[in-house]
């Protein structure tokens, strides 16, 4: 049987989707990678091998990016266009509308995709659109009871990695500096929207007694205002550092002793989540949407329901209080990555999936309608 020939269209490609499609090519598949030229990563994917060629989907009805597309699929048609983004999906779908191309896009968060909104019909909604990659089962749920898409067309696979990339991590040395020497380190690391509940994470403090030594790591943007008011409330500021965006957040995390993701709705599976896990943090998530998948209750972390500022603080200070018990949670959340969010399950069901849909392109050759 012939490998599909694989054309990657994506605004960069993180470390997980580097890994995936440098095995992927590894495996003799022949993979193609249209990217905005010096994007994140754009070194990583000459060095990987891959055919690369610059070109930018600016957004969704970038006709002038289609109309580029089109002449390369004409000249060279790959047999399935994985397009992992808004823009780089619809302008693919634009691009390729009557080709006997299967196209794929990939879904990393719940909400936003409503039947009655246009733009949805751009991307997960088009008829033209063979399959949906979902992050998580919550997505996957979402996508067929809210959105009413057909179970057929969407497959949770997870985005894998390898702890062995945190392995060459050291931890910063923060005790004294952005934080006191003997505070037990409670950190958040993200993009600070409001979606996120750092507002909660804050005010949980207020559950905390004053003389128990806990201290707040917030690193990332802050896109929240109801954050940055209370980043500056005097009762709170001896209390919690924020350090706003920083590249080595995988490095912060490792120096911090519990990990908070205290979102509030939409996640699909946090990356940070993953990173903390990876590197035996002892973990706390909120009930919301893929991450009680990552984090199994009192297993591999704990799980309490979100805006719950009361028990999330009773969930900090049991940490707190037990270096033990942050020991084996961060354990355990280590082998929970390596037993189900690893990068070769990742490479092998996404192999599976390729050669599945362009094996039905065999079967069926017949290109799709147009959709104009």
């Amino acid at each position: 049987m012939k490998k599909p020939d694989i054309l990657f269209f994506g605004s960069t490609m993180d470390r997980s989707e580097l890994a995936l499609f440098r095995e992927i090519h590894r495996r003799g598949y022949p993979i193609r990678v249209l990217v905005p030229e010096g994007c994140d990563g754009y070194e990583a994917m000459q060095d990987a091998g891959f055919s690369l060629e610059p070109l930018r989907a600016r957004h969704r009805m970038d006709r002038k990016t289609a109309d580029a597309l089109r002449q390369r699929l004409e000249a060279s048609p790959p047999d399935l266009i994985y397009a992992p983004t808004n823009k780089t999906l619809a302008v693919s779908l634009m691009a390729a509308q009557d080709l006997p191309i299967k196209i794929v896009g990939y879904r990393g968060t719940l909400g936003h995709v409503k039947r009655f909104n246009p733009a949805a019909w751009m991307t997960y909604l088009h008829p033209r659109l063979d399959h949906i990659v979902c992050v998580s089962d919550a997505v996957r749920e979402h996508l067929i009871h809210d959105v009413h898409l057909p179970p057929e067309r969407l497959t949770t696979i997870y985005k894998g990695h390898d702890v062995a990339w945190y392995d060459r991590i050291d931890p910063l040395d923060l005790r004294g500096k952005e934080v006191p020497a003997n505070a037990v380190v409670v950190g958040f690391a993200g993009n600070m929207r409001p979606v996120k509940g750092v507002d909660v994470l804050i005010r949980s403090l207020d559950h905390i007694p004053p003389n128990f030594d806990v201290h707040l790591l917030l690193i990332g943007e802050i896109r929240d205002p109801r954050v940055a008011r209370l980043i500056k409330r005097a009762r709170y500021r001896d209390r919690l550092t924020c350090l706003g965006y920083r590249p080595d957040a995988a490095a912060l995390i490792k120096a911090c002793d519990i990990f908070v993701m205290p979102s509030i709705e939409r996640e699909g599976l946090p990356r940070a989540v993953i990173e903390a896990m990876s590197q035996e943090r002892a973990v706390i998530v909120s009930d919301v949407g893929g991450m009680p998948e990552q984090v199994l209750h009192g297993g591999s972390g704990w799980v309490v329901p979100p805006r719950s500022r009361r028990e999330l603080a009773d969930a900090i200070i049991a940490l707190a209080r037990s270096p033990e018990l942050r020991h084996t949670l961060g354990r355990a959340a280590r082998t929970r990555i390596i037993d189900t969010f690893n990068i070769n399950d990742t490479v092998n069901r996404m192999v599976a999936l390729f050669e599945s849909l362009c094996d039905q392109q065999e079967d069926n050759p017949a290109p799709h309608p147009s959709t104009h």
